[in-house]
């Protein structure tokens, strides 16, 4: 089984215990209410990372052996998955705090072949360069909002 396959049923599994949940909560008391909207809140994450697993493998999987193999490169495609939009700025400040070490230069350097690749576009905003990832519909509503 492919590891897009395995995200897919995880999502689906995670969203068939959530709907569960939603269930029970309309058929009990204040309790049970408050214990559903407990484990709604812990479950939330768990959707939340493998929807940004789900975008890391589709991207990487545009963009060749190469560069799944890179690191740094990897850490761009992580960051944006799990941010959304992010000026260049703060995305070399988000792959060094992902890898420990990333020169600006280097950083600089995999967007761009990444944006000749069609897994990231890039967009000026005045003096800012903003990154995204190519396709992400779900952008605007992670928590990186372009800063």
């Amino acid at each position: 089984m492919s590891l897009e396959e395995r995200l897919r049923r995880i999502e689906a599994m995670l969203a068939e215990v959530l709907e569960r949940l939603e269930r029970l909560e309309e058929l009990a008391g204040s309790e049970a209410r408050l214990a559903a909207e407990i484990a709604i809140a812990f479950a939330s994450p768990a959707q939340e990372a493998v929807a940004a697993a789900r975008r890391v493998v589709e991207a990487l999987s545009g963009a060749g052996r190469e560069a799944m193999d890179d690191g740094v490169t990897r850490a761009i495609v992580e960051a944006l998955a799990v941010n959304g939009p992010m000026s260049l700025r703060g995305l070399e400040r988000e792959v060094r705090r992902i890898r420990g070490t990333a020169s600006r230069s280097v950083v600089r350097e995999r967007v761009r072949r990444l944006e000749e690749l069609g897994v990231v576009e890039v967009e000026r905003r005045g003096r800012r360069l903003v990154v995204r990832l190519a396709g992400d519909k779900e952008a605007g509503e992670r928590r990186g909002h372009g800063g």
